[in-house]
């Protein structure tokens, strides 16, 4: 099962990124950035992807947080559901139906479970539930995951680690989703010589590598 984290998801500027308004400037209004990819309003209309496995439970605990967060701070979600993954392909045969894209599309962010599960597995490649994900960062730009990774004080000796290797980690891991070999043509397998032989390639554009480091270096300076 390919497990993915809840996250809100800024579409505005095409980047992935952690959606977090600021709790002093709740009423204040401002322009996109690549750190504030959606302009600060009172509402906003965030798309709901429950996916597959435990996503629909980790979806449902997620609103709630959401919900305090929203009635702290003052500011509403207006939130709609859609498929994607495994639950799409047993409604309408399908990882990633276009109905789903545009309400991703007509929505300020969405907000992703997880997708997968052993029952697909077997499925033709056009039929599994990561083809409805690259279908989503492709059409959708997503080229930028976040990835942060931090040791808590209270579960530090819960690790498989010791304590001296991983007290103190704080990273950020900065992930290009829409170049290499997920989007890399051509590739397929061909018969040379009587044998199988198969390739891939692995291409990135200088645009692609600036962006992305863009995005790090944005996070970076965020992070202080």
């Amino acid at each position: 099962m390919k497990l993915h984290s809840a996250a809100l998801l800024a579409l505005t500027t095409g980047v992935a990124t952690a959606f977090t308004p600021s709790f002093s400037s709740i009423n204040q209004r401002s322009t996109p950035t690549s750190l504030n990819a959606v302009s600060k309003k009172d509402s906003y209309d965030i798309t709901l992807l429950p996916g597959d496995g435990i996503g629909p439970e980790i979806m449902t605990a997620t609103k709630s947080v959401l919900a305090a967060l929203t009635a702290r701070c003052g500011f509403e979600l207006k939130m709609t559901e859609a498929l994607i993954g495994g639950a799409a392909i047993d409604a309408v045969n399908d990882p990633f139906p276009d109905e789903s894209l545009a309400q991703c599309l007509s929505g300020d962010s969405v907000l992703l479970s997880c997708i997968g599960g052993y029952k697909w597995d077997n499925n033709p490649r056009e039929l599994r539930p990561e083809s409805g994900l690259l279908k989503m960062r492709k059409s959708m730009g997503l080229f930028a995951n976040l990835r942060p990774a931090k040791v808590l004080d209270q579960l530090i000796d819960a690790s498989t680690l010791k304590r001296e290797v991983v007290e103190g980690v704080d990273v950020m891991v900065v992930r290009e989703l829409t170049g290499d070999v997920y989007f890399g043509a051509p590739k397929g397998i061909d018969v040379v010589d009587g044998k199988r032989v198969g390739y891939n390639n692995m291409i990135y554009s200088e645009d692609e590598i600036e962006r992305i480091a863009r995005v790090a270096g944005d996070v970076a300076s965020k992070r202080g």
